[in-house]
């Protein structure tokens, strides 16, 4: 909506420029199209009013120009208009404009005599005489729903004052007025008078909404508009759930859900009256309208009475502490000073600082409760309040002996609760027997805005205050950040105040009341009962405590892991440049398998590839192990007059059964191994099996690509293969390390395979399984990251954790299955680095890593609560060592994977945005699939081929030829 409304008056001047301009009416009208496109808006309502008659002349004009550019965007182009105006051609509007929202109401209105602010029959006549001229169609009718409060003041009339319906309730509450219902009108109405001066007020309520909503239906509008929201009577929105039907709306009960009477002066504040309802009882005539209302009672709203301390008393309050920098600094300053002082403690922050807390009792302070973690109570439940101050409570009376009866909400801003946010917490507080501490004075400390600015603001509130608005308690924090501006400021504030004669006493002081009532000794019983928390939460301050410690460990290990693994991924690119591999031998005949299991969509196009292979000598014999769809017909339909190709098909054994089928009809002396979703570039066979001229070469692992990458799954799994498995598999591979031959892209002496009698059928992640195995037979694996080949990832998220816990089972076999290779420690790449490498990252850091993340998160949230609360200053937290550790891993990690994409000729431009993104979704799978494969493993259960969906989108479209 585009109204011509500035500083609560119609701007007719601006309105006229932008009328009368064509050049600043064009861009006007296409910089709000624009806006509407950008927000998929449905369209634009233009509001302009109260401007005068020479402007229709032009008006129609911008609206036929801003139809032209909407309508290209099919936007829809609306106009307000008043009802009872005749200045307004309605028909000629109609004619340019989609619809015509009816302001009907107004009939009375502010700068006019009292009287009904929207009749029925007036409502009537106007909306038939707008649909007469443009059609039920067009029009969507607007109801009002307030109230007008008129002042006669001798024969002078003033201005009427708009009111809330609650507002007009509660007037006619405060004053024993009945409202009635005047059934010819429509409208409600009620007399009262204040200081002498006669008031009468009129209302549009749910009775006259629900009458109007009737002609409106009746008359076939297009649509019904609310004029204005917040001030409606609540029971409006039954009436909109009746629209469409023959029912008729419950309106019997009366709520004030938003509207608080304050009274007195003063922060310290209680609640005397809580929302009570009101009764309304409605009568309908045969016609189903209502004729009359009757209010057996009216609601009323929360009451807050206020009090406040005696002249020039001042208590100062320092909130979210303790902190074990800024606090002893703080009282400090107060001992010097002489100034007694209220602290308002979080429970989180005094774990660790029970010292603290009793020096501030012992030098004559107070302490009050601030909730335990800082969350917002009012999105806490009753029982969830109730846990936060008992848990502070119990802290407090723990570590000094003393309880606590002073109260201050997290996120309270002032000392008049007057939202729902402020009042339940406040309730809730009160009933569990706490006083609740509010303020007026807050000179923004946590803002850091200065110290001379901290200084003025505060002697300028204090000095502010009046009848209606009191200044006696000021406050400052002691945590939650970086505080030296409010060290140097306190010592000049008290030194200021002073000097104009006031005097600094704590809250209790304030109040007229003597300590020991608000902060009592905890005796007997009770006493013994409290002492023995201290073991519980010293206990859960060591947790956090180690917790801490083990993240920081965790960090500090992953950083040396990346750089390590960088480091020496750059060290053997650098020796593989130097590096001359032999050359190509066209006439070594090579024997590919592709195992297949439901293949069908990428069978073809993988064997087509192979096909294509430049300067190899191959046969190709597709292991169909048991498939229920179609891949065995459709090799026999595409390739049955290829003499390269040997269809096996077998009954369903597993993926290392198949293999090791079709190894016995292999005739050629190098085995190449790969699945059936991966292409192979035309190079990639001939590239690995050039190294085995080196008879001391029993495997050749290649360079797995992703082919697939279309959507975020994949582009993320495509950043992983980049950044973390081929560049593992690079530096592992100078120590004679490399632990998974993978199953996309692999060559296999088959010598080498027959020394471990094939590949093994107890464990599911065969590939790794047999590459350790050979390694220890004596055989060579070495890496040729020049040879690629391009795989299908899974492309949704349930698919990738199917796929990564067959992973992750399969690792844990393998490792558990060759943990006798730390006895005889042969070969000594994989004992020393390989194997406990994966051990340490693979498995134990996942199963402790949530642990780690669990205390992140929970520091986060605490510091999100403080940054909300006093802004980015708050994040100078315990969370400041911890976010130091993160972002510098994370930078770390972003440098290597730069790095990464630099070595690996393939992939594309680094996206270094996703990578970060990629990390933090990417460890919660990881950690899930291997706690899963973990406990899998201890219980005993089984997995199969782990088959994953295909969608055959694997694409070379980057590949090299």
């Amino acid at each position: 909506m585009i109204q011509n409304l500035s500083h609560e008056k119609w701007d007719i001047v601006t309105l006229s420029k932008i009328f009368k301009d064509p050049v600043f009416r064009k861009k006007f009208i296409i910089e709000i199209k624009n806006y509407a496109v950008q927000h998929h808006f449905s369209g634009i309502v233009f509001d302009f009013e109260d401007f005068p008659k020479e402007l229709h002349q032009i008006y129609p004009i911008f609206l036929k120009e801003a139809k032209k550019e909407l309508i290209i965007n099919q936007l829809l182009l609306a106009i307000t208009v008043p009802v009872a105006d005749d200045q307004w051609d309605l028909k000629s509007y109609s004619r340019i404009c989609d619809k015509i929202i009816l302001m009907d109401y107004d009939q009375h209105w502010v700068g006019g005599p009292a009287g009904p602010i929207a009749s029925q029959s007036w409502f009537v006549q106007g909306l038939n005489k707008a649909i007469k001229a443009i059609g039920s169609d067009k029009t969507i009718v607007a109801i009002g729903n307030y109230a007008y409060d008129w002042a006669h003041d001798g024969h002078r009339k003033t201005e009427a004052q708009a009111n809330t319906i609650e507002e007009a309730w509660l007037n006619a509450h405060d004053n024993a007025a009945a409202i009635q219902f005047d059934p010819e009108i429509g409208n409600s109405s009620f007399n009262y008078e204040e200081a002498g001066v006669p008031h009468q007020v009129w209302l549009l309520d749910a009775s006259s909404f629900y009458n109007q909503v009737k002609a409106a239906e009746t008359a076939g509008v297009s649509g019904i508009a609310l004029w204005r929201l917040g001030s409606e009577d609540p029971s409006i929105w039954n009436v909109m759930k009746t629209i469409g039907t023959n029912n008729r709306p419950d309106l019997s009960t009366l709520q004030s859900v938003s509207n608080v009477e304050v009274e007195g002066n003063g922060e310290v504040f209680r609640i005397s009256e809580v929302p009570k309802l009101g009764r309304r009882q409605v009568q309908y005539n045969k016609d189903g309208l209502i004729v009359n209302e009757t209010f057996q009672s009216l609601p009323t709203p929360y009451v807050i009475n206020r009090k406040m301390g005696g002249d020039h008393l001042l208590a100062l309050t320092f909130d979210d502490g303790p902190d074990g920098v800024w606090t002893p600094k703080i009282l400090d300053i107060l001992k010097k000073e002489k100034a007694q002082a209220t602290f308002f403690v979080i429970g989180e922050n005094a774990l660790l600082h029970a010292p603290i807390l009793n020096r501030i009792i012992e030098e004559g302070h107070e302490i009050g409760n601030h909730s335990y973690t800082h969350p917002n109570l009012a999105n806490v439940t009753e029982e969830g309040t109730k846990i936060e101050l008992n848990l502070t409570e119990r802290l407090v009376e723990a570590y000094t002996g003393r309880a606590m009866n002073l109260f201050r909400a997290p996120y309270f801003g002032d000392a008049e609760p007057t939202t729902p946010n402020e009042l339940i917490p406040a309730l809730n507080a009160q009933n569990l027997g706490y006083t609740n501490v509010g303020l007026h004075v807050d000179p923004g400390d946590w803002l850091k805005p200065g110290v001379e600015f901290i200084v003025h603001s505060t002697l300028h509130q204090v000095m502010s205050a009046n009848a209606d608005r009191s200044g006696q308690i000021i406050l400052l924090h002691d945590s939650g950040g970086d505080r030296e501006q409010t060290v140097k400021a306190l010592p000049l504030i008290i030194e200021a105040l002073r000097a104009k004669g006031y005097r600094f006493v704590t809250v209790s002081q304030l109040m007229g009341r003597p300590t020991h009532e608000i902060m009592p000794k905890v005796k007997g019983e009770d006493l013994a009962s409290v002492r023995e928390d201290i073991g519980v939460f010293l206990l859960v301050a060591s947790v956090k405590f180690s917790l801490k410690i083990l993240f920081i460990i965790a960090i500090m290990l992953g950083i040396v892991r990346a750089l390590a693994l960088t480091i020496l991924a750059i060290r053997q690119k650098i020796k593989s440049r130097d590096l001359i591999p032999p050359n190509i031998n066209p006439d070594l005949f090579v024997s590919v398998i592709i195992p297949a299991y439901n293949e069908e969509k990428v069978i073809a196009s993988s064997i087509e590839r192979v096909l294509q292979s430049e300067n190899a000598n191959i046969e190709i014999i597709i292991a169909n192990d048991g498939s229920t769809d179609r891949t065995s017909q459709i090799v026999r339909d595409k390739f049955a007059h290829e003499p390269k190709i040997t269809l096996l098909d077998f009954e369903n054994g597993g993926k290392a059964s198949a293999l090791n089928k079709a190894l016995k009809c292999a005739n050629g002396k190098v085995i190449v191994a790969l699945d059936a979703d991966t292409q192979f570039e035309k190079s990639t066979i001939a590239k690995l099996v050039r190294w085995f001229e080196d008879e001391s070469i029993g495997a050749v692992a290649g360079n797995a690509m992703v082919g697939n990458a279309n959507n975020l799954v994949t582009k993320w799994q495509a950043i992983e293969y980049v950044t973390a498995q081929n560049l593992e598999r690079r530096a592992l591979a100078g120590f004679d390390a490399i632990t998974v031959v993978p199953g996309a892209v692999g060559a296999w002496r088959k010598a080498a395979l027959t020394s471990v009698n094939h590949y093994p059928e107890d464990t599911i992640a065969e590939d790794q399984d047999l590459t350790i195995a050979i390694q220890r037979k004596g055989w060579k694996v070495i890496y040729d990251d020049d040879a690629y080949a391009w795989t299908e990832a899974p492309e949704s998220f349930k698919a990738l954790e199917k796929q990564r816990f067959r992973w992750a089972f399969g690792t844990l076999q393998c490792l558990w299955k060759h943990r006798s290779i730390f006895k005889d420690m042969k070969p000594k790449g994989l004992a020393l680095i390989g194997l406990p490498q994966a051990w340490l990252f693979q498995i134990i850091f996942s199963l402790i890593s949530p642990l780690i993340d669990l205390m992140l998160v929970l520091s986060l949230i605490g510091t999100m609560n403080k940054v909300h609360q006093h802004g980015i200053a708050a994040t100078q937290t315990d969370l400041i060592l911890m976010s130091f550790y993160w972002v510098g891993f994370l930078m770390v990690d972003i440098g290597c994977g730069f790095i990464a994409y630099r070595l690996e000729k393939q992939a594309k431009n680094y996206p270094v945005f996703l990578l970060v993104i990629q990390r933090i979704v990417y460890r919660q799978i990881m950690y899930s699939v291997v706690i899963k494969a973990f406990f899998s493993a201890i219980t005993g259960l089984w997995t199969g081929w782990g088959k994953l969906e295909r969608t055959g989108r694997v694409k070379l479209e980057n590949a090299t030829t």
